[in-house]
């Protein structure tokens, strides 16, 4: 519904309390809260699979994102002091049971319980609430010999209960199946990646939803689509969908490997193929805004109402033939795509195209 928007200094404030010293005509655009992008990475200077948060962000109308683990509890100080403090972007985080974290590709880390720094992650957590959860992998490509067994994620459920901290584990082709996994997480805990995995995914053998991961959505579990680069197969998506099995929150999951690249683009480039896979509009943008704030419990991030945070997105949805990739090479055609033309981050303006103001 068309209606004037006012920001002064840090809040949305009554358009008719001000009067504007800057006129922005948003005609015919969509005007959204700032994206949250609830999985990425963006520990630049501490692994070689992270982003910087305000390029990625601010220009693709993400005003608050949240690093999936790439800092664990020997790390996050120097994440917090070289990134959360400093970057423009609203930087949240969830923290690696892995001491070291997500420091490198070129090897697993060390996920198992006995290495955990228990005291140290029950400090860090206490210390700073830009902590928002746990971070735990599940997949054989990425953490043998250390994700053989669903050990980590049991013994993370209950470290997480301890520090009344959410859990979010990465699945993608598992060692054990994808619906053992989904029945061990909580309400509020997040299975992400739900479309990935070659070998081992959300399917049954008949390439049905999994009972136990419709189980866990019943009971609360959140599913996260997560792009990345290898963590989206049109084959499960498209099955999934068919059964009305939709995303919760899509994020980027984005890193150097997917970083303005097929499979990945940006994160409008991602909401935009779900509306070629059928989701409404409102649907979509609500998997980037108010899906992630209600998890956060910050409900004010995704409002445009007087008092909150002034994060807003200014969008144009553009009639026109788009690709989409998925990791193994299969290509979809969609025929709309998000633009974003104005980001407004704390009030300021972050980001706006050369041609729209």
């Amino acid at each position: 519904m068309p209606r004037d928007i006012a920001v002064y200094g840090h809040f949305i404030v009554p358009a008719e309390s001000i009067i504007a010293d800057i006129l922005i005509d948003a005609t015919g655009c969509i005007i959204t809260p700032g994206l949250i992008d609830f999985h990425l990475h963006c520990f630049t200077g501490g692994s070689d699979g992270a982003c910087d948060a305000d390029t990625f962000c601010l220009p693709n109308g993400v005003t608050t994102c949240i690093d999936a683990g790439t800092a664990g509890s020997a790390t996050f100080p120097g994440f917090y002091a070289n990134v959360i403090s400093r970057a423009r972007t609203r930087v949240l985080a969830m923290l690696h049971v892995a001491p070291e974290g997500l420091t490198t590709g070129r090897h697993p880390e060390n996920q198992t319980p006995g290495d955990w720094d228990i005291e140290a992650i029950e400090s860090l957590c206490d210390r700073y609430p830009e902590i928002v959860a746990l971070k735990i992998r599940q997949g054989h490509a990425i953490c043998d010999p250390y994700g053989l067994t669903d050990e980590p994620v049991i013994e993370g459920v209950k470290l997480a209960e301890k520090l009344k901290k959410k859990v979010v584990v990465h699945v993608n082709n598992p060692n054990v199946s994808a619906g053992r996994i989904a029945s061990e997480l909580r309400a509020g805990d997040v299975f992400c990646h739900m479309y990935a995995g070659t070998d081992e995914n959300i399917l049954d053998e008949k390439g049905k939803v999994q009972r136990e991961i419709v189980e866990a959505r019943k009971r609360g579990v959140i599913f996260d689509a997560c792009n990345g680069r290898s963590n989206f197969l049109f084959r499960v998506a498209e099955a999934a969908i068919s059964e009305g099995f939709m995303p919760d929150i899509i994020s980027s999951d984005n890193s150097p490997l997917g970083n303005y690249r097929h499979p990945l683009i940006s994160l409008p480039r991602l909401l935009s193929k779900y509306l070629m896979l059928g989701m409404r509009l409102e649907e979509v943008f609500d998997c980037a805004t108010i899906n992630p704030a209600r998890w956060l419990e910050r409900l004010s991030l995704a409002s445009l109402q007087p008092g909150t945070e002034s994060d807003i997105a200014i969008w144009k949805l553009k009639n026109k033939s788009v690709l989409h990739k998925d990791f193994i090479g299969e290509v979809r055609t969609g025929n709309q795509v998000l633009i974003p033309e104005m980001t407004i981050r704390d009030g300021a303006i972050a980001y706006s195209q050369a041609d729209f103001l």
